[in-house]
């Protein structure tokens, strides 16, 4: 892939209208980076607010609301923001819901160990519990296979909830806190203002 500073040189050759063309294929990361490598084009983004409405919609499923004091590339990274935010609350819950199943499947091993001390006394032992024990132990070797399992899942649950916490904060730090609306209020690290050509990409 060729460089963005490359690409840029390339695409400042093209007339104004196939600039925007191209300019118009972009995703919003892509806006973002590509406006720090050439003024020109930053100043031609800047000028046509339309690429990041479009995005916007493309990305988002929804048009810009026209905040007040936003522009449509702060609009577009309040979005982005907030679905980064949304993305580590999902994983979250996702992290928390297997917790609980490994809570409970404890719990199922430690009424199989409750049921084999109650037939192991002599009284029971009269009673040839060996069927109930077997199935017993069947349900346990299955409880255990998936307590396994559902550990494997949540290492790779919380190592993918890291990542994406990781990934927010390095965000949030880029992006100035006015851009950040409700976000900021959910994000995992405080919010660092920084000037108005932060990039997300």
């Amino acid at each position: 892939m060729a460089s963005p500073v490359l690409t840029s040189c390339r695409l400042l050759q093209l007339p104004i209208e196939l600039q925007l063309r191209v300019l118009e294929e972009l995703q919003g990361k892509e806006l973002c980076l590509i406006e720090l490598v050439h003024p020109e084009l930053r100043r031609l983004v800047s000028d046509s607010p339309y690429l990041y409405m479009d995005v916007h919609t493309k990305e988002f499923g929804r048009t810009i609301a026209g905040a007040k004091g936003l522009t449509a590339k702060a609009q577009y990274t309040q979005a982005y923001v907030q679905a980064r935010v949304d993305n580590l609350e999902r994983q979250r819950c996702v992290c928390n819901a297997l917790k609980l199943r490994l809570e409970q499947l404890d719990e199922l091993l430690g009424q199989a160990d409750d049921v084999r001390e109650l037939l192991g006394v002599p009284e029971m032992m009269m009673n040839e519990p060996s069927l109930v024990l077997s199935f017993v132990g069947d349900m346990e070797q299955d409880v255990m296979q998936e307590r396994w399992d559902t550990s494997e899942d949540l290492l790779a649950a919380e190592e993918k909830m890291a990542a994406l916490q990781v990934e927010l904060e390095w965000l949030m730090a880029r992006v100035p806190s006015s851009w950040c609306g409700a976000a900021a209020a959910a994000a995992p690290a405080p919010v660092t203002a920084v000037s108005s050509g932060c990039i997300i990409a």
